[in-house]
């Protein structure tokens, strides 16, 4: 693991993308401004500018931890963004449950700002626990779309032709070298989820469990869309570690998912289940209006919920929930705290 190091900044907001509806607005408020700015000015002979400055990481996140790792079984680098809770210093004998969330390129900059005041929500109150987001390093943090397909996707799980179809018309678009584009594409065809469970469970997590005062017997896993999909891979192997998992919008694509033989094997294999839960959700609008998520998502969550209740595997204790009002996008965060409701929930 290395040491913490900064997030690049955003690109700065270029002035096309001010209206004159905008400017018009704001332009009673502008007047007055240069009024008290010339009032100052005569003052100080000083005029007040608008700095830009680049934050650090531990201005934006004071309470998170970046940590960067090789994986040998899956042959790649990911990070870490680890952020206890507001308590950890409190108590050191105490070890904490932790949550891994995969896809934290995305969702560990909307998630981890409320992880600890979350915990002293008196509506929903969360059991204190370590979030580590696991997602992309420095150098590849660009391509975390296309290589999440490579990590996320279950042996053999095919992928739709439109994902294929994406690579193609962005290296058309000259935004992604073709021998870039072609090394994805070889990803999509042997997608390795098998490998990237065994480095959260092999390599990531002993590492930190050294690092950190973590609940060998409470670890949780969520993920939505493909992410959702690992975690329910990773549910219905039954992996020794991952306890309370959350799969937010699935992407089980058709009946020729491969989650659907592993099911059937695991139904047969007569294995055992307790202690373990499983909660599902589905943002309303990706399950209620026709689309494309339509047929790609809600049919498969839909089917898998079918085969959760009328084949259950023993002892696994399953949950859902319909994200009202939300979509595929717009339901990520959503989803994310309907998991913690499920199973982090205190009291």
């Amino acid at each position: 693991m290395t040491t913490p190091i900064d997030r690049p900044t955003a690109p700065p907001i270029g002035s096309d993308l001010v209206t004159e509806a905008a400017v018009a607005a704001i332009a009673p408020a502008s007047a007055a401004a240069r009024e008290a700015d010339g009032r100052i000015g005569s003052a100080t002979n000083q005029p007040f500018d608008l700095t830009e400055a680049t934050p650090s990481f531990g201005a934006l996140f004071p309470a998170t931890r970046y940590f960067e790792i090789d994986s040998k079984i899956a042959g790649a680098r990911f990070s870490a963004w680890v952020t206890p809770p507001a308590q950890y210093d409190a108590d050191p004998a105490q070890a904490y449950p932790v949550v891994y969330q995969v896809d934290g390129n995305l969702f560990f900059p909307t998630t981890a700002p409320l992880h600890q005041p979350g915990q002293s929500d008196n509506m929903s109150p969360q059991i204190p626990f370590i979030l580590v987001s696991v997602g992309y390093g420095v150098q590849e943090s660009h391509a975390w779309p296309w290589l999440r397909v490579r990590d996320l996707l279950p042996p053999g799980e095919p992928v739709p032709e439109l994902m294929t179809q994406a690579v193609e018309l962005t290296v058309q678009a000259g935004l992604l070298e073709q021998g870039e584009g072609d090394r994805y594409l070889e990803m999509f065809a042997n997608p390795a989820a098998d490998k990237f469970l065994g480095f959260l469970e092999q390599e990531l997590h002993p590492q930190l469990a050294k690092a950190f005062r973590i609940d060998a017997d409470n670890v949780g896993l969520w993920g939505v869309s493909y992410g959702g999909l690992f975690a329910a891979y990773v549910a219905i192997k039954r992996s020794e570690l991952f306890k309370r998992i959350g799969a937010s919008s699935p992407g089980i694509v058709g009946e020729e998912s491969r989650i659907f033989d592993l099911y059937r094997e695991a139904v047969a294999s007569g294995r055992d289940y307790s202690g373990r839960r499983l909660h599902i959700t589905l943002g309303a609008r990706e399950l209620a209006e026709p689309g494309i998520y339509q047929w790609l998502l809600a049919r498969g969550t839909a089917q898998l919920l079918g085969e959760t209740s009328q084949h259950p595997l023993s002892g696994l204790e399953v949950s859902t929930e319909i994200i009202p009002l939300e979509s595929h996008l717009s339901g990520g965060v959503p989803a994310w705290f309907s998991f913690l409701r499920a199973c982090y929930r205190r009291g």
